[in-house]
């Protein structure tokens, strides 16, 4: 077909970087050419060479010097970056990449999926939440982060923002979980998931933001230094 690349195109427009691939590629370093001049389009490969030269600029500016990542990390990151139009979530596959480069136990594999299934505004969201927790030192959240009035809330509903969506999603993907309290006794209990099945007494409900939630938010941003690692969201 007339927009596919050939092997020797695809390895001139890496070529800018070409010595990060030799780095994190192991095995495939030889092949990744290849393999992406069998797939790739154009727009494709722009998009990863994209994600590869900010991968590559987050490790400078965090003076980390790039790990071999594990193909079943690098492979499905690159195709993630490849089909993503949005900048910001762009941004995020090349932060999760910087980070699979830097301490590649840090990725998860189930990271790549759930970014895959998140909309720019669920990940707007989920940064405003873990923002917010980080800053109250606290894990409850709720759909509109600050505590707003009725009208308040009304207001911005007919202007068009709601975040109940994007809220529900994040529990759809264990990021947030539901927890509840018995009243009687002073009992706590913790249900996890969307499906949990709900005790038949009086409960106090709120929700909260889960570790997995802590972890891949940090996965999907910039790494940094190990002597500024910590971030208080622990």
């Amino acid at each position: 077909m007339p927009d596919e690349l050939s092997t020797e195109m695809v390895k001139q427009a890496f070529e800018p970087v070409s010595d990060l691939v030799k780095r994190i590629a192991g095995p495939l370093a030889d092949e990744i050419g290849g393999y992406l001049g069998a797939i790739a389009r154009p727009y494709r490969v722009t998009r990863e060479v994209k994600a590869m030269q900010k991968t590559k600029q987050m490790l400078k500016e965090a003076g980390i010097a790039p790990q071999a990542v594990p193909p079943r990390l690098l492979v499905p990151i690159l195709e993630g970056a490849s089909i993503e139009d949005d900048e910001d979530l762009h941004s995020r596959w090349a932060a999760l990449l910087a980070n699979a480069c830097a301490s590649p136990n840090s990725v998860h594999p189930s990271f790549i999926e759930i970014l895959r299934q998140l909309a720019p505004d669920d990940a707007h969201l989920l940064d405003r939440l873990y923002d917010s927790c980080k800053s109250k030192r606290t894990r409850k959240v709720g759909p509109w982060v600050d505590t707003i009035s009725y009208a308040e809330k009304e207001r911005r509903i007919k202007e068009g923002e709601n975040p109940e969506d994007s809220f529900q999603n994040l529990i759809r993907l264990a990021l947030i979980q539901a927890d509840y309290e018995m009243d009687e006794r002073g009992t706590s209990v913790k249900l996890v998931g969307p499906h949990a099945i709900v005790p038949p007494a009086k409960l106090k409900s709120y929700y909260e933001l889960s570790d997995f939630a802590v972890k891949f938010v940090k996965a999907c941003r910039a790494p940094k230094t190990i002597d500024a690692s910590t971030d208080g969201c622990a």
